[in-house]
């Protein structure tokens, strides 16, 4: 699902999504394959898959000579503590056949337990191939401040459940001071599930950073998020 620069809004980056399309049962909700996985221990392998797919696409179209930008994965809590499956992350960041920087990474708060356990270890391995860490889901549940702190995420991610207090008084109140807090600690924001023009003018007076949601596209397939980016910047 493409993402977008909330000043100018061209394509900033993207977030690489698993969809399911069963030959019999149609589409899959991630939401009832992703805890299987997670429930049968096979989610990792499920992950590194993400990670070499996303790098191929990228690779791909540098050595076409086609506008890339930076994709995000999704990570499971269950993969920090899969050592050979991080090992496998920081190899495939090593290789040199795409530019640092351009895969990213996001956790969510339930990570939060096996981040602590050995954060310095797991975050800083991944950071110092480059590779910039992002947190989901941002007041989605019990969001903790103090792990702002401790994690030194990169950027944020407003969950959607935020982004519908606009329009509200209060909400937007919040929304100010929660994204004002965000910026003190020099992180960059991205504001998820965006999907009116008011949520969006709202966003760029906050000085959001990047936009995600259906107001500017809806998650794609790969070719149609190739043609997404060639129509939006024209390469």
């Amino acid at each position: 699902q493409p993402v977008v620069d909330a000043k100018t809004g061209m394509i900033a980056s993207a977030e690489a999504l698993i969809r399911w399309n069963h030959p019999e049962k149609g589409m899959i909700s991630p939401g009832i394959f992703i805890p299987a996985l997670e429930e049968s221990g096979q989610i990792s392998e499920l992950s590194f898959y993400v990670v070499k797919q996303v790098k191929e696409l990228i690779r791909a179209r540098l050595l076409c000579g086609k506008k890339t930008v930076p994709v995000s994965i999704n990570l499971s809590w269950m993969d920090f503590y899969d050592e050979t499956m991080i090992n496998g992350i920081i190899e495939q960041l090593q290789t040199g056949e795409i530019p640092r920087g351009m895969i990213r990474f996001e956790v969510t708060e339930t990570s939060y337990a096996a981040l602590e356990e050995n954060r310095l270890g797991v975050l800083n391995a991944i950071r110092k191939e480059g590779a910039k860490i992002l947190l989901d889901d941002f007041g989605s549940g019990y969001s903790s401040l103090s792990s702002l702190n401790v994690m030194h995420f990169d950027t944020i991610k407003l969950d959607k459940s935020l982004i519908d207090y606009i329009g509200d008084r209060n909400g937007e109140k919040l929304l100010l001071h929660i994204t004002q807090l965000l910026q003190s600690f020099g992180m960059t924001i991205t504001a998820e599930g965006v999907e009116t023009s008011d949520q969006v003018e709202f966003l760029k007076n906050l000085h959001c950073d990047d936009i995600q949601g259906y107001y500017f596209s809806k998650p794609l397939p790969v070719n149609e998020f190739e043609d997404f980016v060639r129509k939006h910047t024209g390469l």
